[in-house]
């Protein structure tokens, strides 16, 4: 089943290399899409050289959001939460909509 959730991340430090080609591989399977957001930085997890761009100019003093589509979403939250635990000060989930809300012809918010 389809879903779609969006989380408010805060980070307590940069992630490392190797956590971030983490994020990538997981997000690389065909049933899901990542994508991160803070200000003007927009990366989709399933380019690594978005991904890199986008750590080398996250500010940690801010909130980033956290935008996963796709199949069993609460496992890649837990997944992504456990891989990056060291480096995350706070997460909150924002939103949260079913394949039927996702499908409608309505405008969601995320």
């Amino acid at each position: 089943m389809s879903q779609l959730s969006s989380y408010q991340i805060r980070f307590n430090q940069p992630l490392s290399t190797t956590q971030i080609v983490n994020i990538y591989k997981y997000s690389s399977n065909n049933e899901r899409n990542i994508y991160l957001h803070q200000d003007h930085l927009i990366a989709d997890a399933g380019h690594l050289t978005k991904l890199l761009s986008f750590f080398l100019f996250v500010n940690t003093d801010q909130p980033a959001v956290m935008i996963i589509d796709g199949e069993n979403i609460e496992e890649v939250y837990h997944t992504i939460h456990n891989e990056l635990e060291g480096c995350i000060d706070d997460i909150s989930i924002r939103s949260k909509y079913s394949e039927a809300q996702v499908n409608s012809q309505t405008s969601i918010f995320v």
